[in-house]
């Protein structure tokens, strides 16, 4: 799995949910229906920076305070700035969380508000975390972000929350290991009874399938517990969902044999033609300059060949 990509779009369709679990004060100063996705591409020192490429960039209207709230944000629009961690590298973490931050501020002139999520951390479940740089025994930085630490947070406070997200992240949260497999059958079930569209449902079904940090009897458990008469709905959603990766699957396998096919045929026709027109091409040179060349490469190649007097006007000058 893409954890970058699918994280993405996790946030692209649970971003105000995300809020309304963890940060429910906050959900009343955005408008959530109003997000724009910004490209995740940063420049902090152009041209010649290191691009960061951020994991979630939203911007979105920020709802006035009557009267204004202290400390708010300069533009009528601010960035939310998301990024989700599976290693446990915090002080590495850090610097960067820092620098995506001040990036994306100064390239967009906005104010940002950034949020991390850990997957394997459990630091103290829900809290903010600090970015300090030193001078000897002058601090002369100070950086603080908030953060959502699975790990730390416990299960049954979330397990039966409204919101199906909650009962799907549940399944990463500290929880007795015996409980594990049923933890994760409930939070299908809590997703399968929930009105969400079929898209999120999945989408809630593949993190609990990718994440949930279960051992292989656990998952044994989790099969036969879904085999349960009363779990019908559940098990029809995960068949479903089952079948519905599957059949990606062999499109994906199709799409990549027909693209694999096609890049023969034309490095096959345009080896023909070198070899029909400039015979003196030694084989192995022929076949190692092709082997290299892409598919567009390959079709400029062809049009080139055709009107080329010598070889050196195809690239083969050594």
């Amino acid at each position: 799995m893409d954890h970058d990509q699918f994280f993405k779009k996790l946030m692209h369709l649970f971003l105000r949910d995300f809020f309304e679990i963890f940060f429910p004060a906050w959900v009343n100063r955005f408008r959530f229906d109003q997000v724009e996705w910004v490209e995740q591409e940063i420049f902090p020192d152009p041209p010649r920076g290191e691009k960061l490429v951020v994991d979630v960039l939203a911007k979105l209207p920020v709802i006035p305070a009557d009267p204004p709230r202290e400390n708010e944000p300069r533009e009528s629009v601010a960035l939310v700035l998301i990024e989700t961690e599976g290693s446990t590298r915090l002080a590495d973490f850090r610097q960067r969380m820092y620098d995506y931050t001040t990036g994306a501020g100064d390239k967009l002139g906005l104010d940002v508000l950034p949020v991390a999520i850990f997957l394997n951390l459990r630091m103290e479940g829900r809290n903010t975390d600090v970015f300090e740089r030193w001078f000897w025994e002058r601090r002369i930085l100070t950086f603080e972000y908030d953060y959502v630490a699975l790990p730390g947070l416990r299960a049954e406070d979330y397990a039966h929350h409204p919101n199906p997200l909650a009962a799907a992240w549940s399944t990463l949260m500290n929880m007795e290991r015996d409980r594990r497999a049923l933890a994760a059958v409930e939070a299908m079930d809590v997703i399968a009874a929930s009105p969400l569209d079929i898209e999120r449902k999945h989408l809630l079904l593949d993190f609990i399938q990718s994440y949930a940090p279960l051992e292989e009897t656990q998952k044994r458990d989790l099969n036969e517990l879904l085999i349960d008469p009363k779990r019908e709905r559940t098990l029809a959603m995960k068949r479903l969902w089952s079948e519905e990766m599957k059949e990606e699957g062999v499109q994906q396998g199709m799409q990549q044999g027909m693209q694999q096919g096609t890049l023969l045929t034309q490095r096959r026709i345009a080896e023909r033609l070198c070899r029909t027109k400039f015979p003196e091409l030694p084989d192995d040179k022929l076949q190692n300059r092709l082997g290299r060349l892409s598919g567009e490469e390959l079709e400029q190649l062809t049009v080139r060949i055709l009107s080329a007097t010598t070889a050196a006007e195809i690239g083969f000058d050594e």
